[in-house]
């Protein structure tokens, strides 16, 4: 059976090998993709509001929130109201979160796997591709 030639198909596929490794990866941390990025955002920004990390993560409010449920559970981060303006919770790192701030490079180890075999130009390229063709699905549902 032959294929069309397909940019979703082979996007489609290529997150799905990603998506597999990193778990394969975080797994023996007890973590999940979606908590490691959380966990990412924190480590960089320190505390951050629910709304914050939401838009840094790039997922919805409600999804958010429940892996940061998952997350308190685990004991890796804290939830409490902003001082200020008690309606904002703000999510802070436990010493347990903090701990794992040696995956803070998880992204580069990562990115070392997907790209191996390419040249620095064709890595820079491939990031350029991947930006514009976001934008180009951006823009056609705008």
């Amino acid at each position: 059976m032959t294929l069309p030639r397909s940019i979703g198909r082979n996007l489609n596929f290529a997150t799905g090998r990603l998506n597999a490794l990193c778990q394969k990866l975080l797994d023996p941390h007890g973590l999940s993709l979606a908590q490691w990025v959380i966990l990412s955002c924190l480590w960089r920004e320190g505390d951050l509001s629910v709304g914050a990390l939401s838009e840094l993560v790039g997922s919805g409010l409600p999804a958010t929130s429940r892996i940061i449920d998952r997350m308190i559970e685990s004991g890796l981060v804290s939830r409490r109201r902003h001082q200020a303006d008690g309606r904002v919770m703000v999510v802070a790192l436990t010493d347990k979160g903090r701990e794992l701030d040696h995956l803070a490079d998880f992204y580069q180890r990562i990115n070392d796997i997907m790209l191996k075999g390419f040249t620095e130009e064709e890595a820079a390229q491939a990031f350029d591709l991947l930006s514009r063709m976001q934008r180009n699905a951006q823009d056609a549902l705008s």
